[in-house]
């Protein structure tokens, strides 16, 4: 099947080469071309600058109008010189300021102002000067069982370089009745007014030096003055004063030519609601008048609101507690010179009204009674916010300057309480405790020194220090 056979040589040329092919190829960048081109500014300019030479001239004075300027001003220039007189610009400055500075008071001093001749006599009010560094005294009997004859006093207190007042006073104030009201004008630091028992309403000039004093009688009301309040100036107007009488009246007094002469500007009266003791009161305080025998509440107080001075708050003998207003006073019948300012009336406290204090930042106000209850109420609600009842009676408030929602209570009693009107909450951190003190007649707060002066039934007088913080 298989068988074996030889064949020939079968050949072929190789195809492989070993010659490579081969191109050349120049590679070159293209030519540079280069431009050459001058910058220049087109527009040279020089500036020269040269002062010029001018000749002095005289000026011209008219020493006419100048005397006329000084003349005008001077007088409240060196009141307010003499008002700083004796201040030290660092004497609040605390290097060394701890907490305890921060948050507690602190007792500075007390002025024994009786002696056994005047032993009956107690603080009746207090003023500082619009300075801070006066304080005015003025002092009364505590009870009266007719009319006031007797002698009183204002008592003017000044801070010395060193920080303390004097036990002495520095100038003294001679009055034919007893003081029941006192205030300092807001903005003439020489201006000082006082109401009397005997229904005058006296003003003062501190800067007349001729020894005698005398001062300018207002007004003289029917009763007792229960209130006096200088009203906010307003522009291109005088001073005005605003006094209240247990007569049921309320006088407004425009002070013209240096507070020397008074004009009667508007004359008050409430008459919603009549009294029925009124008729059966004894006569009045002066012995020498007749009670009014217009109806019409006794007044005892009133208080002007921080953000729209027209409107005022009054309070009354028998608890009534009245919203007026100096622009919408309705004409009383019979006597077109009397108008009525009542626009609405608030809750009634069930005793008499002893105080009331407009919130100097909210639409609020405080009032107290003798019913033993502080109320706080808002301007445009009947009814009270909160009710306070307290142990003894309050007979006057004050704001505190340092927390404008903290107002003072004191009274009947040695405790000088503090609340805080948002919450009704007492401020039991700051207090005022002297074991000494028996009832607090008067409590009067120093804004410009962070000072508080307390006086009391026996006339004396604490100054204390006040804290940065009140709580």
């Amino acid at each position: 099947m298989f068988t074996d056979r030889s064949l020939e040589a079968v050949s072929f040329n190789s195809q492989l080469t070993s010659t490579k092919s081969q191109q050349s190829a120049i590679v070159q960048t293209m030519e540079i071309v280069y431009d050459e081109k001058p910058v220049q500014t087109i527009e040279t300019r020089t500036v020269e600058t040269q002062t010029i030479i001018e000749e002095k001239k005289t000026p011209e004075v008219n020493y006419d109008r100048l005397a006329e300027f000084l003349n005008r001003v001077a007088p409240s220039i060196l009141e307010a010189l003499d008002e700083s007189c004796g201040t030290n610009a660092f004497e609040d400055y605390e290097p060394k300021t701890d907490e305890n500075s921060l948050t507690t008071t602190q007792f500075l001093q007390n002025i024994h102002t009786t002696n056994e001749s005047n032993s009956q006599m107690k603080v009746s009010d207090m003023s500082w000067s619009i300075g801070g560094g006066t304080l005015a005294v003025s002092y009364g009997i505590s009870y009266h069982q007719t009319w006031c004859d007797h002698l009183s006093k204002l008592q003017l207190y000044n801070q010395t370089k060193e920080g303390s007042f004097t036990d002495n006073p520095n100038k003294t104030l001679e009055t034919n009745a007893c003081v029941t009201t006192l205030a300092y004008h807001p903005t003439e630091p020489s201006i000082i007014a006082a109401g009397l028992f005997n229904g005058d309403i006296l003003i003062w000039n501190l800067r007349e030096d001729d020894g005698s004093m005398t001062p300018t009688t207002v007004c003289t009301h029917g009763d007792s003055v229960s209130h006096i309040y200088w009203k906010a100036r307003t522009i291109n107007d005088v001073s005005l004063l605003v006094s209240s009488s247990k007569d049921g009246y309320i006088f407004i007094h425009r002070m013209m030519a240096n507070f020397t002469i008074a004009r009667i500007y508007k004359r008050l009266k409430i008459v919603k609601e009549h009294n029925p003791i009124e008729s059966s009161r004894p006569r009045s305080a002066g012995g020498t008048r007749e009670r009014a025998v217009e109806s019409g509440l006794c007044i005892t107080t009133f208080d002007f609101s921080s953000r729209d001075p027209v409107f005022f708050i009054v309070g009354t003998l028998c608890g009534g507690i009245y919203k007026c207003s100096l622009d919408r006073a309705v004409p009383i019948e019979g006597d077109e010179t009397l108008t009525d300012p009542v626009i609405d009336e608030y809750g009634r406290h069930e005793g008499s009204i002893t105080c009331i204090k407009c919130s100097p930042i909210r639409n609020l106000f405080v009032t107290s009674g003798t019913d033993k209850e502080l109320r706080i109420y808002d301007f445009d609600e009947n009814t009270c916010l909160r009710s306070i009842s307290t142990e003894n009676t309050i007979v006057g408030l004050t704001w505190m300057i340092r927390n404008q929602d903290v107002i003072a209570s004191y009274g009947a009693g040695s405790n000088i309480v503090l609340y805080n009107v948002t919450d009704g909450k007492p401020v039991t951190s700051v207090t005022f405790e002297n074991a000494n003190r028996e009832n607090s007649s008067c409590l009067r707060v120093n804004s410009k020194k962070d000072m508080v002066a307390i006086g009391d039934a026996q006339g004396n007088i604490e100054i204390w220090k006040t804290p940065r913080q009140l709580f």
